[in-house]
C-alpha cells in the first residue's frame, strides 16, 4: 500500500511549498526533486531517519497525530502543517 508523504512538508523540511507533493515507487517527490522515502508504514527523510507513519489513507507524525492524507499518488497535508505551525 502506498502513501504519501505527506508528512514530507513538515518533517522533511519543505514547509511553505506551493507545488504538489506526490509519491510513487517508494519515493516522495516535490516537483521533480526527491525529498524522502516510504516503506512498510514508515516515512523517512533522505538520510533514512523515521519522520512519521502512514496507514489507511492517513499520515501521522512521530507523536501519532494525524497531519494529512494520501490518495491516488498525491499528498494533502492539513493547513496548519503547510504553514509550519
Amino acid at each position: 500500500m502506498k502513501y504519501i508523504l505527506l508528512t514530507v512538508c513538515l518533517f522533511l523540511g519543505s514547509c511553505g511549498i506551493t507545488t504538489q507533493m506526490t509519491y510513487k515507487n517508494g519515493y516522495i517527490q516535490n516537483s521533480d526533486k526527491v525529498i524522502g522515502n516510504y516503506a512498510n508504514g514508515y516515512i523517512f527523510d533522505k538520510d533514512r531517519n523515521i519522520k512519521g507513519y502512514y496507514a489507511n489513507g492517513f499520515i501521522y507524525d512521530n507523536n501519532h497525530r494525524m497531519i494529512g492524507r494520501y490518495n491516488n499518488g498525491f499528498v494533502k497535508l492539513n493547513n496548519e502543517n503547510k504553514t509550519g505551525k
